[in-house]
């Protein structure tokens, strides 16, 4: 088995070495023409080179941009929970309480428009929690059993006078 690899091994470093002296010789004696160079790097102008990389900048930057305000509104709101959960004192202390100005008596379209806004918002994000609040506790319990409502206090306070 070694015998036969080393004989093989021996007879490639010998066709490479015929192949190398056919080939000088081809050269020697002009059997063959050389090719012209050419240039294989195709034109690349240092506009499109700047181009691309302002591109990929922007993109970069976006990116940190938006992983740095996406984790800052994270810990900022982990903060406040952790804040108003183990020091209700000082949260109450940082609470704003609202102004009264004449000037915001009557507040313009816009004004009324952005409170608008925040209302909507605000019974939104409500209602969000409401429903994950009510998600959480059926994974905790289990599903809920349906309660009977009566159907009107009347009737209940008709029967008790009778």
């Amino acid at each position: 088995m070694i015998i036969t690899a080393t004989i093989i091994f021996f007879a490639a470093i010998l066709f490479a070495f015929g192949m190398l002296v056919f080939r000088a010789w081809e050269l020697r004696n002009g059997h063959v023409t050389m090719p012209q160079e050419t240039c294989t790097i195709p034109e690349f102008s240092f506009r499109q080179f700047e181009k691309y990389v302002l591109y990929l900048t922007k993109r970069v930057v976006q990116w940190i941009v938006l992983i740095a305000v996406k984790y800052w509104f994270i810990s900022v709101t982990k903060f406040k929970k952790w804040i108003a959960d183990k020091w209700p004192r000082v949260n109450a202390f940082f609470q704003t309480t609202p102004k009264q100005d004449s000037a915001t008596a009557r507040p313009s379209y816009i004004r009324r428009a952005v409170a608008e806004s925040r209302v909507k918002i605000r019974r939104v994000k409500e209602k969000i929690k409401r429903e994950h609040a009510e998600k959480v506790i059926e994974e905790k319990i289990g599903v809920l059993p349906e309660v009977e409502i009566p159907e009107s206090r009347e009737t209940e306070t008709s029967k008790v006078e009778e």
